[in-house]
């Protein structure tokens, strides 16, 4: 598999055996020119030294080699290249102490190579004077067939690297037009969401104006029956909330003083509607800066208190309402009170059920509402971040 990351497919175990037939005898025939310079005919046992070295550091040093090169550890090579020095040594020596038993020509130039080696001994060959002479041919006789081995291991190191980045940026590619798919359908899902809130919202301010209209229809309705001069203005009024319900509230949101204007005309037709036989407390507060509100959210808890309040017993009714906005939080107070033992108003609540719906929907985690239901009294508090 490696020699195909490097070859191709046409390095097969056939052709590598024929090149390693002819790399081992060029091989051979550089040890036999390079010991032919020492004369002697004995120089096949030196040739032989360095072939039965080298073989045996190239088909099992190597292989760890390659291991340590794949691993990037540098001083197990460290440690390979010293005992791969030693293990010459001792072949050399054992080789050129076989040769004594010979007799050499005295001056020629394998007898001193012997002499080299054996003259003292063989702890001789580890002292550091014999280094200089002995390490060199190490490096040149030993070091020949070894780097080409190693050459190709680093090749093939370099082309497994290339190929695995290769494979990771493919991968990474892939991961990332997974994510972008991922994206796409989580923005469509938000899309669709988003649609449907506001499919959502609609429906429900399309059930809080019918609502409004009926109630303040019927308090016109009463006024002209009684012949009432406050009629026309009452009428005024209600156009212009219906201006207001058909033109502003089209709007995501609005400055909360038209909205605040908006309650003050419908608080108005009330305190019209029911002149002076209920107390009717309203405490609008004038706000300065330009905060904006969901539409038509706060109207629905004044039209309760209404509903729960003098519509269903005049006797000791009342209706307060206040609106304030301090750091940027509205606080919003509609209270009311309730004579239990008359006659319940007709069941319905759209305005309730959708404002609550509303508020999850446009203010979730920014909005406190509490209903305090009393024997005598009925009592809301809203507070929302703007």
């Amino acid at each position: 598999m490696r020699s195909e990351i490097i070859w191709g497919k046409w390095y097969t175990p056939f052709v590598r055996v024929i090149v390693h037939i002819i790399f081992w005898m060029l091989v051979f025939f550089t040890y036999y020119f390079t010991y032919r310079r020492l004369g002697g005919s004995y120089i096949w046992i030196l040739v032989a030294k360095e072939l039965f070295v080298t073989t045996s550091l190239f088909y099992s040093g190597i292989w760890l080699i390659s291991k340590w090169i794949e691993k990037r550890k540098v001083l197990p090579l460290i440690i390979f290249i010293i005992l791969s020095y030693i293990w010459w040594l001792n072949i050399t020596y054992f080789a050129c102490d076989f040769l004594t038993d010979f007799e050499l020509k005295e001056g020629s130039g394998i007898y001193k190579y012997v002499k080299f080696f054996t003259s003292d001994g063989y702890f001789g060959i580890y002292q550091l004077k014999k280094f200089p002479g002995a390490f060199p041919d190490f490096l040149t006789l030993v070091s020949l067939p070894l780097t080409p081995k190693l050459v190709k291991h680093l090749i093939v190191q370099g082309n497994k690297m290339l190929l695995l980045e290769k494979n990771q940026a493919e991968l990474e590619l892939e991961k990332a037009n997974l994510e972008l798919k991922t994206t796409n359908l989580e923005l469509d899902k938000a899309n669709l969401e988003r649609d449907n809130l506001k499919m959502e919202l609609e429906i429900l301010k399309s059930q809080i104006s019918p609502h409004f209209l009926f109630n303040t229809l019927n308090s016109i309705y009463r006024l002209a029956e009684k012949g009432e001069s406050s009629t026309p203005n009452t009428i005024m009024k209600l156009s212009n909330m219906l201006r207001y319900l058909l033109y502003q509230t089209n709007d995501d949101k609005i400055f909360i003083a038209k909205e605040i204007q908006f309650l003050n005309d419908y608080l108005d037709l009330i305190q019209i509607r029911f002149g002076n036989n209920i107390n009717l407390n309203f405490n609008i507060a004038k706000i300065k800066e330009p905060y904006r509100i969901v539409p038509l959210m706060l109207l629905p808890f004044i039209e309760n208190a209404i509903k729960h309040g003098p519509e269903r017993s005049r006797a000791d009714a009342w209706v307060d309402v206040s609106l304030t906005i301090d750091a940027g939080v509205l606080k919003f107070v509609v209270a009311n009170g309730v004579n239990k033992s008359s006659t319940q108003p007709p069941k319905g609540g759209i305005g309730l059920k959708n404002v609550n719906r509303r508020l999850e929907l446009r203010y979730k985690d920014r909005y406190k509402l509490d209903i305090s239901d009393n024997l005598n009294s009925y009592t809301v508090v809203l507070e929302i971040e703007l």
